[in-house]
Protein backbone atom coordinates (compact mmCIF):
# COMPACT_ATOMS: atom_id res chain seq x y z
CA UNK A 1 0.00 0.00 0.00
CA UNK A 2 2.78 2.69 0.83
CA UNK A 3 4.17 1.71 -2.51
CA UNK A 4 1.22 2.77 -4.45
CA UNK A 5 0.63 5.69 -2.08
CA UNK A 6 4.02 7.11 -3.15
CA UNK A 7 3.15 6.56 -6.66
CA UNK A 8 -0.09 8.40 -6.41
CA UNK A 9 1.43 11.37 -4.45
CA UNK A 10 4.35 11.55 -7.09
CA UNK A 11 2.15 11.77 -10.25
CA UNK A 12 1.19 14.90 -12.23
CA UNK A 13 -2.90 15.37 -13.07
CA UNK A 14 -4.33 13.76 -15.66
CA UNK A 15 -1.02 10.95 -15.83
CA UNK A 16 -1.91 7.15 -15.98
CA UNK A 17 -0.64 5.14 -12.51
CA UNK A 18 2.22 2.44 -14.38
CA UNK A 19 2.45 -0.28 -12.15
CA UNK A 20 5.74 -2.48 -12.61
CA UNK A 21 4.21 -5.80 -14.10
CA UNK A 22 5.88 -8.04 -11.11
CA UNK A 23 3.67 -6.26 -8.14
CA UNK A 24 0.24 -7.26 -10.21
CA UNK A 25 -1.03 -10.97 -10.32
CA UNK A 26 -3.23 -11.92 -12.09
CA UNK A 27 -5.87 -14.50 -11.30
CA UNK A 28 -7.97 -14.66 -14.76
CA UNK A 29 -5.95 -17.30 -17.03
CA UNK A 30 -6.25 -19.49 -13.83
CA UNK A 31 -10.04 -18.51 -13.90
CA UNK A 32 -10.73 -19.37 -17.41
CA UNK A 33 -9.02 -22.13 -17.54
CA UNK A 34 -11.24 -24.05 -14.61
CA UNK A 35 -14.64 -22.40 -16.18
CA UNK A 36 -13.01 -23.78 -19.76
CA UNK A 37 -12.93 -27.15 -18.26
CA UNK A 38 -16.29 -27.07 -16.76
CA UNK A 39 -18.16 -26.03 -19.45
CA UNK A 40 -16.58 -28.22 -21.74
CA UNK A 41 -17.71 -31.15 -19.32
CA UNK A 42 -20.83 -30.22 -18.76
CA UNK A 43 -21.34 -29.48 -22.30
CA UNK A 44 -20.42 -32.56 -23.82
CA UNK A 45 -20.69 -35.16 -21.28
CA UNK A 46 -18.57 -38.18 -23.09
CA UNK A 47 -20.53 -41.97 -21.66
CA UNK A 48 -17.48 -43.98 -19.26
CA UNK A 49 -16.00 -45.86 -21.73
CA UNK A 50 -14.38 -49.65 -20.72
CA UNK A 51 -10.91 -48.08 -21.73
CA UNK A 52 -10.97 -45.22 -19.64
CA UNK A 53 -11.77 -47.67 -16.44
CA UNK A 54 -8.68 -49.70 -17.60
CA UNK A 55 -6.28 -46.46 -18.08
CA UNK A 56 -7.51 -45.26 -14.64
CA UNK A 57 -8.18 -48.29 -12.48
CA UNK A 58 -5.30 -51.01 -14.47
CA UNK A 59 -2.77 -50.44 -12.58
CA UNK A 60 -4.35 -51.21 -9.19
CA UNK A 61 -6.81 -53.96 -10.65
CA UNK A 62 -3.54 -55.84 -12.05
CA UNK A 63 -2.38 -55.72 -8.77
CA UNK A 64 -5.03 -57.04 -6.87
CA UNK A 65 -5.64 -59.95 -9.11
CA UNK A 66 -1.85 -60.93 -8.72
CA UNK A 67 -1.86 -60.29 -5.21
CA UNK A 68 -5.20 -62.60 -4.69
CA UNK A 69 -3.36 -65.16 -6.79
CA UNK A 70 -0.10 -65.15 -5.40
CA UNK A 71 -1.85 -65.69 -1.89
CA UNK A 72 -3.77 -68.55 -3.13
CA UNK A 73 -0.84 -70.07 -4.69
CA UNK A 74 0.98 -69.93 -1.52
CA UNK A 75 -2.16 -71.26 0.42
CA UNK A 76 -2.36 -74.44 -1.59
CA UNK A 77 1.52 -75.14 -1.31
CA UNK A 78 1.25 -75.03 2.25
CA UNK A 79 -2.10 -77.16 2.20
CA UNK A 80 -0.13 -79.34 0.00
CA UNK A 81 3.36 -79.05 2.31
CA UNK A 82 1.05 -80.34 5.41
CA UNK A 83 -1.31 -82.92 3.69
CA UNK A 84 1.87 -84.53 2.73
CA UNK A 85 3.66 -84.46 5.43
CA UNK A 86 0.41 -86.02 7.47
CA UNK A 87 0.80 -88.86 4.78
CA UNK A 88 3.91 -89.60 5.51
CA UNK A 89 3.70 -89.70 9.18
CA UNK A 90 0.48 -91.78 8.71
CA UNK A 91 2.08 -94.30 5.95
CA UNK A 92 5.14 -94.25 8.58
CA UNK A 93 3.42 -95.37 11.56
CA UNK A 94 1.25 -98.24 8.93
CA UNK A 95 4.88 -99.40 8.26
CA UNK A 96 6.17 -99.87 11.64
CA UNK A 97 3.09 -101.58 12.89
CA UNK A 98 3.50 -104.43 10.05
CA UNK A 99 7.08 -104.77 10.59
CA UNK A 100 6.01 -104.98 14.51
CA UNK A 101 3.42 -107.38 13.13
CA UNK A 102 5.85 -109.27 10.91
CA UNK A 103 8.28 -109.42 13.85
CA UNK A 104 5.69 -110.67 16.46
CA UNK A 105 4.49 -113.53 14.01
CA UNK A 106 7.99 -114.63 12.84
CA UNK A 107 9.10 -114.77 16.60
CA UNK A 108 5.76 -116.98 17.26
CA UNK A 109 6.39 -119.79 14.29
CA UNK A 110 10.00 -120.06 15.57
CA UNK A 111 8.66 -120.38 19.04
CA UNK A 112 6.20 -123.29 17.69
CA UNK A 113 8.79 -125.09 15.71
CA UNK A 114 9.00 -128.38 16.24
CA UNK A 115 13.36 -129.44 17.31
CA UNK A 116 14.73 -126.20 17.27
CA UNK A 117 16.54 -125.38 20.90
Amino acid sequence: MKFLRSIVRTRPPGAQVQLPRSSLRTFSAVRMHAQSQRTSSASSPQPERPVNFYSTHGRAFFKAITLAFLTYQIAYWAWLTVETEYLKDQKNREVKSLEQEVRLLDEGRKAHRPGTS
